[in-house]
């Protein structure tokens, strides 16, 4: 119905509960947030049939405007700011209904909100250059490894620069992509 670019959705959905997965012990998060976080990948980009431009929000109101089958209005609350936060806007108090939320509940949206942007990161392209790929912890730098043949990533990896700050404020670990 909203006309997104499915296939990018779907790397990003994949990308995130792979990073969810690897990053247990980092986030302490349940099988609950998981399931969010995979809702957020899949819908994070709907807003672009609204505008391209600012298509986080219209992604949110979408989200929020919709009857999601399963998810309860506090469920759609979190997968909807997730897919707010997916770009540049930080989750905090500037933004009164992230302000709502229970405190667990805005800690919840800022860990999936830093997973998904590295996902999003990892698929800046939009030609789902990264499948798979290897964590490896080094104090407080997590590599990221793709898994597969060598191609270029230096949009990939310019992106993930920009958008591992609120992963290293949340989850406390800066990020790199190696190959």
């Amino acid at each position: 119905k909203y006309r997104y670019d499915e296939t990018h959705a779907a790397n990003v959905a994949a990308n995130s509960m792979k990073l969810f997965d690897l990053l247990k012990e980092d986030h302490g998060l349940g099988p609950r947030e998981r399931l969010l976080l995979e809702v957020a990948g899949i819908l994070h980009d709907i807003g672009t049939f609204i505008s391209p431009q600012g298509h986080h929000r219209h992604s949110s109101y979408l989200i929020d405007a919709a009857d999601i089958f399963g998810l309860r209005k506090a469920d759609k609350d979190i997968v909807s700011k997730v897919a707010l936060y997916h770009r540049r806007q930080v989750p905090g108090p500037a933004d009164p209904a992230y302000m709502s939320l229970s405190r667990h509940d805005r800690a919840v949206v800022s860990k999936l909100s830093a997973i998904i942007r590295v996902a999003e990161a990892l698929d800046k392209s939009h030609q789902q250059k990264i499948r798979d790929f290897t964590l490896e912890r080094d104090r407080d730098t997590i590599t990221i490894r793709p898994i597969g043949e060598s191609v270029d990533l230096s949009i990939e990896r310019q992106a993930l620069a920009k958008k591992d700050s609120l992963f290293t404020d949340v989850l406390g670990a800066t990020l790199v992509l190696k190959q």
